[in-house]
């Protein structure tokens, strides 16, 4: 028997968590906030503050190929998400921005929910996840080993079976992309077998020959194909390839997107991009700044350093960073007040602060703006832990 994730992530679900995607105290009691987000991150408003981050990435994933027009039929229930939901304007702004009846609009946005829903579909956390069947079973004997991973180069191994297929039903893909910086953080032989698995598919769905592009998208890398397909394809059941494709895809924190209109299919796999996301410390100790360095050493990430608050708010600003860890107890200006100055200051309004102190201080921290607070000592895995759930690596 096949169980079903805690929660459902519907199409209804999903509009209600973006009609209070700014509402904290909503957030923490959602329904989607348990299928979404790991359960053992080390404080609440850090766990709604990574829903939140789930959600807008989703959004920014849908975005199409630079080359499709903004106000084109396949870009507008991406804007439409984005200007709704994201920028905050109103459904009569967006349709004077997109110059579309009302009718139109809803209809876009309809079309927009769902396909943010099936992105989230795929974005379920480890822990809500049931162990399900076979290729679970089998999944989990291979393993996962997750390394940085040039798309192009993957086409280019896969195409000769692609080829060998292509001659039986005398099709052909389109030339495969030239080497270039579609860099992804993926499980090499699990993309493989997505990849052989999705074109083939294309391939004996289609009327003729199948176009292939390389994109990189918002928060991913992605490969599609496109294809006029043969005769529609059942909406209530996805084919059995595809959903093989998706489930080595999520497995390694991957997506599948499906769409187009009839006769034209896109197929799109997406794989999360490789990236050293930069963290800055914070901490008039050296010794603590060289220790947590070691700790977060080989991990994925690019580390900043900074002994006092002046040169943390400069670093924070000119390296973007994804995370800043915070000491408190400093001797020139304290923590609280580095903590506010970031909270202040527009370019770091947003970016998650963990204090990180022996004075235990977390209703403090949360109410100064904080995403959690690590009370020292910090070992190894507290500290990977707590910086992992706060970026959502």
């Amino acid at each position: 028997m096949v169980n079903q994730p805690i929660v459902a992530i519907t199409e209804d679900t999903v509009r209600d968590l973006l009609a209070h995607l700014y509402d904290n105290a909503y957030l923490r009691q959602h329904p989607l906030l348990d299928a979404l987000v790991r359960r053992h991150m080390p404080d609440p408003l850090a766990r709604t503050q990574h829903l939140r981050n789930v959600v807008i990435e989703a959004i920014n994933s849908l975005r199409p190929p630079s080359a499709v027009p903004a106000r084109s039929r396949e870009w507008r229930p991406y804007g439409i998400l984005v200007y709704r939901y994201l920028d905050g304007m109103t459904d009569e702004q967006i349709r004077r921005q997109l110059a579309i009846s009302e009718r139109q609009f809803y209809r876009d946005i309809k079309a927009g929910v769902a396909l943010l829903t099936a992105v989230l579909q795929a974005h379920v956390a480890p822990e809500a996840e049931e162990e399900q069947d076979v290729l679970t079973s089998t999944l989990e004997g291979v393993g996962l080993r997750l390394e940085r991973l040039d798309l192009s180069q993957l086409w280019h191994q896969v195409a000769p079976l692609i080829d060998s297929l292509c001659r039986e039903l005398g099709k052909r893909v389109s030339s495969g992309p030239e080497p270039g910086q579609f860099i992804a953080i993926a499980d090499a032989a699990l993309s493989r077998q997505a990849l052989i698995t999705a074109a083939s598919h294309a391939l004996r769905h289609s009327q003729g020959d199948v176009e292939l592009e390389l994109v990189t998208a918002a928060q991913t890398e992605a490969l599609f194909l496109r294809y006029k397909e043969t005769a529609p394809q059942a909406k209530e059941a996805e084919p059995e390839a595809l959903a093989l494709a998706r489930r080595l895809l999520v497995q390694q924190g991957g997506f599948l997107q499906i769409g187009g209109d009839q006769p034209t299919r896109l197929i799109g796999l997406h794989w999360r991009r490789f990236e050293e996301p930069p963290i800055l410390l914070v901490d008039d100790s050296l010794g603590m700044l060289r220790l947590f360095t070691r700790y977060l050493a080989g991990h994925g990430y690019r580390v900043v350093t900074a002994t006092d608050g002046e040169e943390a708010v400069r670093l924070a600003r000119a390296h973007e960073v994804r995370l800043v860890v915070l000491d408190v107890m400093m001797r020139d200006t304290d923590g609280w007040t580095v903590l506010q100055r970031l909270k202040a200051e527009p370019r770091t309004h947003d970016t998650p602060v963990l204090v990180c102190s022996v004075i235990d201080e977390p209703l403090l921290a949360r109410t100064l703006g904080a995403a959690g607070l690590l009370k020292k000592p910090v070992s190894r895995e507290q500290l990977l832990d707590a910086v992992a759930a706060v970026i959502g690596i």
